[in-house]
């Protein structure tokens, strides 16, 4: 998924923000940089929330979405005085031009990778901030400690974990078996996905394995499964065409060259997958109920497995998907901002979440119990590789300052050239880095 950017600031003393939580605030009031004061929510006179999401966009998860928004109107939002008003943004492009213009936006479903640009010029606020420390730890627990980590800038929390998946290979449980391989054991490294790639071509006819250059977020997976970096822990430095990344993505190249990996986009790929004529497909489980209906309308079953490892070193898991990212502009649209937030992040939020739109519950207990995912789980085995992954997921890389977009379209684009050319991969990998590090500079 793409990248965007936001705009500190700064952090209030615990003290303050209990003492003004309580006594509340005057409804029109203009928050300031110190404050994270609530205001008096009042059913009689509601106060609207604006929502920038791009899942709104999207047919298959816009269903869920829609479902989230009104459960949370219907119920919460008509007790406390609060209306979230839905705005579709397919590109991620909408928000930045309303907030240009001066309207008001107060959510954003917004990406990991441009996160920090977004802080620095689009007046987006840590939740530090903004919202009662001792409300926001108590939220915060039963939420996956890991998942609590991604969006996070400079130790403060920037956006909180909203959807996102861990990388799954989808499965093609007929092309395999008429292949000659058991689809439930699935290929566990990267040999054995280009092994088992060939078999089923060559046996098929079919593409035995696909995983779009351009993806983006996988690609930080790989990188980091074979010991290699690409952004720093500072994040001053790019460092993705080290000795261990270039071996990573020559081994791509391998597989993409030499016909062990499909060519095409994300959504060229993932049509062939859903057509039956791909046997693996690396993507996320935003993908999972669009590929279910594929298998039973098809006569095949669906399997899965997790990200593929070099050799014998444990793969790392990058995390997709979105962060909630929030700039309210006045005390009452804090506490209105904070009732969704709570909402959608709660337990019936990520059953939702979860059995409508596809993505991880970050509420990982919610997996356990019967009044919540356990019985949706058990039906989709597939959500347990996700589970199991996060486990030991490391942060997608949030590209440091205002130049956050170009610096992930250098980096994908470098990723691309690398692959698909015949052009070297370190010489590749390296002119990007050090234009990146100029940026950075």
């Amino acid at each position: 998924m793409k990248r965007i950017a936001k705009r500190t600031m700064t952090l209030v003393s615990l003290g303050a923000m209990i003492g003004l939580s309580a006594c509340g605030g005057a409804s029109g009031d203009n928050v300031s940089a110190t404050q994270a004061e609530m205001g008096t929510l009042d059913p009689a006179n509601p106060t609207t929330v604006a929502f920038y999401s791009y899942s709104l966009a999207y047919p298959t998860m816009k269903p869920g979405m829609e479902q989230l928004i009104k459960e949370f109107n219907d119920t919460i939002g008509k007790e406390k005085g609060v209306i979230v008003e839905g705005v579709p943004d397919a590109t991620m492009q909408q928000y930045k031009a309303d907030i240009s213009a001066g309207k008001a936006v107060d959510i954003v479903q917004h990406p990991f990778g441009t996160l920090d640009s977004s802080r620095i010029s689009l007046g987006f606020k840590a939740y530090e901030d903004t919202f009662p420390q001792e409300e926001l730890e108590r939220h915060l627990e039963g939420i996956s400690p890991n998942a609590l980590e991604l969006g996070k800038i400079d130790g403060k929390m920037y956006g909180l974990a909203f959807t996102f998946s861990t990388p799954i290979v989808f499965i093609n449980g007929k092309l395999f078996q008429e292949a000659g391989l058991n689809p439930e054991q699935p290929p566990e490294t990267w040999e054995e996905i280009k092994a088992a790639s060939l078999q089923i071509k060559e046996k098929t006819g079919k593409d035995g394995f696909g995983l779009a250059p351009s993806n983006g977020w996988i690609t930080e997976g790989l990188i980091l499964s074979n010991g290699g970096q690409v952004l720093s822990d500072d994040r001053k430095e790019a460092r993705f065409a080290g000795p261990e990344s270039t071996e990573a993505i020559s081994m791509w190249k391998d597989l993409y060259q030499n016909g062990a990996s499909a060519a095409g986009t994300e959504a060229e790929l993932s049509e062939q997958f859903m057509a039956g004529n791909l046997g693996m497909y690396a993507s996320s489980t935003a993908l999972h109920s669009g590929a279910k209906q594929a298998a039973d309308a098809g006569g095949w079953k669906l399997y899965g497995a997790g990200m593929p490892r070099f050799a014998d070193q444990e793969a790392v898991p990058v995390n997709s998907g979105s962060v909630l990212a929030v700039r309210p502009d006045s005390s009452n649209k804090n506490a209105a901002v904070w009732e969704f937030i709570k909402f959608v992040t709660g337990d019936r939020g990520y059953t939702i979440i979860t059995s409508q739109v596809g993505y991880l519950p970050l509420r990982t207990g919610l997996a356990d119990d019967p009044n919540g995912l356990k019985d949706f789980v058990e039906q989709n085995p597939l959500y347990k590789i996700n589970l199991e992954q996060l486990k030991k997921i490391k942060p997608v890389a949030i590209w440091p300052g205002d130049n956050a977009t170009e610096i992930a379209t250098l980096f994908t684009d470098a990723i691309v050239k690398a692959i698909t050319s015949d052009d070297d991969v370190a010489d590749t990998l390296t002119k990007a880095q050090d234009a990146i590090n100029g940026m950075i500079q």
